[in-house]
C-alpha cells in the first residue's frame, strides 16, 4: 500500500507520469533493494558515500556491506541490521525508482518532507506509513473516535489487496449519515456485535471490482454485476465472522442485498473509506449496531 500512496502522491504532483508508475510497480516487484540505499534511507551513509562503495565494488570482489564497514562508514552491527531490511516495501519502492533512473532515494525524502507537511502528519505518522502495515496506516485514514471501525476496515482492505488489487490504496475515511451513490451492495451479519458493510459508486467504478471477483468481463455496473461485489461482501464479511466466532461471538451472515438503481445509501451513522481500485474510486461502507438502507 506504500508504494500506491507514495506513488499517486508523486504522480499528482507532476514529478512520475502514470507510465513510469506502471514500471515502477512492476519493477518493485522484482527489485532486491541494494544496502547502499538502504544505509541512505536510514541516515547512515550519505548518497556519496554509497556511490563511493559502489564504485569500489567495480573494482574489488568485496560485498558492499565489508567495503563499508573497512572505510568505516558502517558498523558490522549496522551492516546486520540493514540486512534484515531488505524485504521493506518502502525501501523496495525506493530502489524502483533509483532503477528507473527517476529520482534517489534522498530525493525521494525530500518529497516526502512535502508530503508530510501538506498531510500535516507527524514523523510517527510517516514511519507508519513507510511500515506498509494496513492497520497501522489505516489509522490515519480514519476520523477522531472511529476506532471501533478499524478491525473490519483492515480486514476489508487487505481482503481487496489480495482478490482485487494490490496497488489500491485509501482517501480520508468520514461519518456520515447518507451518501449519494447509483449504485451499491451490501450485506448484514446479525449476532452479538451485528455490522452491516457494503461497497457503493456512481457510474462503472465497481467494473473491475465486478468483473475480477467474478471472473467475468462484464460490460457495465448491473444487476448481475452487483451480484458478484454481494459475493465478495460475502467473503469479507464471512472472514470477519469466522474471527469472531474464535473468541466466542455470535454472527450469522444475512443475505447480500444490491441495486443498480438507487439515489443514496442511508444510515443513522456510518464509515464511508473511499478505496481507490484499479484507477476507479469506490467507497467501502461501514456501520455497526445500524442498517444500510439502499434508496
Amino acid at each position: 500500500m506504500v508504494s500506491s500512496i507514495l506513488g499517486n502522491y508523486l504522480l499528482a504532483k507532476g514529478l512520475i507520469s502514470e507510465e513510469q508508475l506502471t514500471d515502477i510497480f512492476a519493477e518493485q516487484r522484482k527489485v532486491r533493494v541494494k544496502l547502499g540505499l538502504i544505509a541512505v534511507a536510514e541516515g547512515l551513509m550519505t548518497q556519496e558515500e554509497a556511490d563511493r562503495v559502489n564504485q569500489l565494488q567495480a573494482v574489488m570482489d568485496k560485498r558492499f556491506g565489508d567495503i563499508a564497514v573497512d572505510k568505516g562508514y558502517l558498523t558490522e552491527g549496522q551492516v546486520d541490521s540493514l540486512l534484515k531490511k531488505q524485504g521493506n516495501a518502502y525501501l523496495a519502492f525506493a530502489q524502483a525508482l533509483e532503477n528507473q533512473q527517476l529520482m534517489t532515494v534522498e530525493q525521494l525524502e525530500q518529497y516526502l518532507l512535502d508530503y508530510q507537511c501538506e498531510n500535516s502528519l507527524t514523523a510517527s505518522d510517516m514511519e507508519a506509513i513507510k511500515s506498509d502495515d494496513v492497520d497501522r496506516i489505516l489509522r490515519l485514514y480514519l476520523p477522531v473516535k472511529a476506532e471501533e471501525y478499524l478491525p473490519i476496515a483492515t480486514l476489508a482492505v487487505r481482503t481487496l489487496i489480495r482478490l482485487i488489487d494490490s496497488e489500491l490504496y485509501p482517501e480520508k475515511a468520514y461519518l456520515t449519515s447518507e451518501l449519494a451513490a447509483q449504485k451499491a451492495a451490501v450485506q448484514y451479519v446479525e449476532g452479538d456485535t451485528p455490522i452491516n458493510c457494503g461497497m457503493a459508486c456512481d457510474g462503472d467504478n465497481l467494473l473491475k471490482v465486478a468483473s475480477i471477483f467474478g471472473q467475468e468481463e462484464f460490460e457495465q455496473v448491473d444487476e448481475d454485476a452487483l451480484d458478484a461485489v454481494a459475493e465478495l461482501m460475502n467473503c469479507i464479511n464471512g472472514l470477519y465472522a469466522s474471527a469472531l466466532s474464535k473468541d466466542g461471538v455470535s454472527t450469522e451472515l444475512m443475505p447480500p442485498e444490491y441495486s443498480a438503481d438507487i439515489t443514496q445509501v442511508a444510515c443513522a451513522e456510518m464509515l464511508v473509506l473511499p478505496l481507490v481500485i484499479k484507477g476507479a474510486k469506490v467507497n467501502f461502507l461501514i456501520a455497526i449496531d445500524h442498517k444500510l438502507e439502499l434508496k
